[in-house]
């Protein structure tokens, strides 16, 4: 089965360590980058940890909450990026040998990077295109994801002595970040072409097929081994349940159907629901599971039953009402209630 959205795995700390160095830096509180994650800072500090992109998007989101939406503000988060920080992948791409090897072997791997942009390269006599889409993402975090990631790349290719010399950059973002992304790879304002479909780096051909200052094809092969097995872990530790379940928890706004999910996996519905019943449970059961656990999160913050039902994707505050009595055997008013008289005792 072809696992392939960059969200579908689960990975290790390294994007959210850095998304904390910054936020710190910037006079944001390591607990405050973490809060509603379900991470402290213990967690940040174990190499065995792994997480999942929701909770890499929640650290955005109380980044975005703390130091506010302004243009480069993710762009400056990109700038604490080195490829050593990026772990086992960052070590095979600098063994390259040359730029071009080094971004093939790296892109089936996507999903053991801090990134979460989805990278692909196209080619022709004179320039090579480097493409990464932000389609994927949730709406509310896709523009710091793109200025962060892309801003990301420029300060750890810079970082390891890596010169694409870009001739120009199109991209999503609108023209005042869209300037800043430019200046992070060097490129002037008359090359930069904002508010486009995708965001997309032109380089010149010659560069992708120069040696990198640390290549060594042997060691990046070894490196290459080493992203497979991982990568094969971890698909194989979380199954297609966790893979699911993280699908429904990345985007607190959005209710994929069973098909819709199955397409983003690159498989057909008959084939999820019956990797699903293999594992014991259902697409129906997942979200029933999902929907209780986000219920549970906005009532303990006091949020009001008509406006949770909505964002829970209900049609009838009456149907969530019902399911919530299902689940915890109270009426939804009536346990926030009881949390918050908790909370204040």
């Amino acid at each position: 089965m072809d696992i392939s959205p960059v969200w579908a795995v689960p990975r290790g700390t390294e994007g959210v360590r850095i998304m904390v160095q910054a936020g710190v830096a910037h006079g944001v509180s390591a607990a405050d980058c973490l809060i509603g994650t379900g991470l402290t800072e213990r967690d940040l500090d174990n190499e065995e940890a792994e997480i999942w992109a929701h909770q890499e998007f929640q650290v955005i989101r109380n980044l975005i909450a703390r130091l506010g939406d302004r243009p480069g503000s993710g762009a400056d988060v990109g700038e604490f990026s080195t490829l050593g920080r990026t772990g086992v992948i960052g070590f095979m791409m600098l063994a390259g040998p040359t730029f071009l090897a080094a971004v093939e072997r790296a892109i089936p791997y996507l999903a053991l990077s801090p990134t979460h942009l989805r990278f692909a390269i196209d080619v022709d006599a004179d320039y090579a295109y480097l493409i990464a889409s932000g389609s994927e993402l949730p709406a509310d975090v896709r523009t710091f994801i793109i200025e962060r990631d892309l801003a990301g790349l420029a300060a750890a290719l810079r970082g390891a002595h890596i010169d694409l010399a870009p001739v120009s950059i199109d991209t999503t973002l609108e023209p005042a970040r869209a300037a800043m992304l430019g200046q992070a790879w060097g490129i002037t304002p008359d090359h930069i072409r904002a508010n486009q479909d995708e965001n997309q780096l032109v380089i010149p051909r010659s560069i992708l097929d120069l040696r990198l200052p640390q290549a060594d094809t042997n060691t990046a092969r070894i490196f290459e081994r080493q992203c497979r097995r991982i990568l094969d872990h971890r698909l194989a530790r979380v199954g297609v349940t966790g893979q699911v379940r993280s699908r429904l928890l990345h985007d607190p706004d959005q209710w994929p159907s069973m098909n819709t999910v199955a397409a983003e996996l690159h498989i057909d519905s008959r084939t999820l629901r019956r990797a699903l019943t293999k594992e014991g449970t259902s697409y129906r059961a997942l979200l029933d599971e999902v929907r209780h656990k986000r219920a549970i999160d906005m009532l303990t913050l006091g949020r009001r039953v008509d406006e949770i039902a909505r964002q829970l994707g209900y049609a009838e505050t009456a149907n969530f009402t019902h399911a919530f009595k299902r689940w915890e055997g109270l009426a939804p008013s009536h346990f926030r209630n009881l949390r918050g008289k908790s909370a204040q005792g």
